[in-house]
C-alpha cells in the first residue's frame, strides 16, 4: 500500500538534507542535490519540504507562451514551486505579489533559477526562496513562461537536477534536495534508518570509541538497494 502522501512529507520534514545526500548517492541517484549557487534570500529562513511545481520559460519562447497566472493556479498547500528560466539574466521573475499569491495558496518554498526582486519583502514572507541573483528589474517582456508542471532541469552541484512535478523537495541549511517522488517512501524509510545509524555512531564517539571504531560497530546503508551502477555506500 502506498504511504499517505500528508504523512510522507511529514516524515520527510523530520529528516535532513545531509541524510537524504548520503541515502540517494548509497542507491546510486547521485544528481539530486541542487548547485548552492542557488542561494537564500534569509539565511534564518531556510527549512521546508513539500511536492514540486514546476514552471519552465524561456528569453526566445516563440509563439507557444502562457500567462503567470497559470503558476499561481497550480499552487497546492504544500507545494514547493521550482521555475526553470532556462539560465535567464536579463531581469527578476519573481516578486513580491507572486510569492504572496502563492503562499496564500499554501506554498511551501520557492526555488528560481534566476532573479527575484522585492528581496526584502521576500526575506520576511516565512517560507525559503532560493534564487541565483536580485535585480530591481523584471525580465517582463524579454522572458515568458513555456510551460507548468512540466519536467525541468535545474543545476546541480554534479550534474543537471530533472524535477518531476510531485517530486519532493527538502531544503535546509546544507542545501536543497530532490527526492524522485517513485522512489520517496523508500529513501525516506532508509534515511530513518541512516540517522540511528549516525546517532549511535555519535553517541560511542562521545563514550571514547575512536571514530573508526563507531563507524565499523555501526555500518552504515548496507541495507539500501542499489538503483544504479554508481551506488556506492559510505566507510568512513
Amino acid at each position: 500500500m502506498a504511504a499517505d502522501p500528508v504523512m510522507l512529507i511529514e516524515r520527510l520534514r523530520a529528516l535532513d538534507s545531509a541524510t537524504l545526500a548520503d541515502v540517494m548517492t548509497a542507491m546510486g541517484l547521485h544528481g539530486q542535490v541542487l548547485s548552492p549557487a542557488l542561494r537564500p534570500v534569509n539565511v534564518a529562513c531556510v527549512r521546508s519540504a513539500g511536492k514540486a511545481v514546476c514552471g519552465r520559460g524561456s528569453n526566445s519562447p516563440g509563439a507557444d507562451t502562457i500567462s503567470s497566472f497559470r503558476l499561481d493556479e497550480a499552487v497546492l498547500p504544500g507545494s514547493f514551486v521550482v521555475i526553470d528560466t532556462d539560465a535567464c539574466n536579463t531581469g527578476a521573475i519573481v516578486g513580491g505579489n507572486m510569492v504572496a499569491s502563492m503562499l496564500k495558496r499554501g506554498a511551501a518554498g520557492f526555488i528560481v533559477d534566476g532573479g527575484i526582486r522585492d528581496a526584502d519583502e521576500l526575506a520576511a514572507c516565512g517560507a525559503p526562496v532560493y534564487r541565483r541573483f536580485d535585480t530591481p528589474i523584471s525580465a517582463h517582456g524579454r522572458w515568458k513562461y513555456t510551460s507548468v508542471n512540466e519536467p525541468v532541469t535545474l543545476p546541480g552541484i554534479r550534474d543537471s537536477v530533472r524535477i518531476e512535478p510531485g517530486d519532493l523537495v527538502l531544503s535546509d541549511s546544507d542545501g536543497i534536495v530532490v527526492l524522485p517522488q517513485r522512489h520517496a517512501e523508500l529513501i525516506i524509510g532508509y534515511a530513518e534508518r541512516h540517522i540511528r545509524s549516525e546517532s549511535a555512531i555519535g553517541r560511542a564517539i562521545a563514550n571514547g570509541e575512536s571514530r573508526e571504531m563507531a563507524t565499523r560497530n555501526n555500518p552504515r546503508l548496507q541495507y539500501v538497494v542499489a538503483l544504479t551502477e554508481q551506488a556506492a555506500a559510505p566507510n568512513e
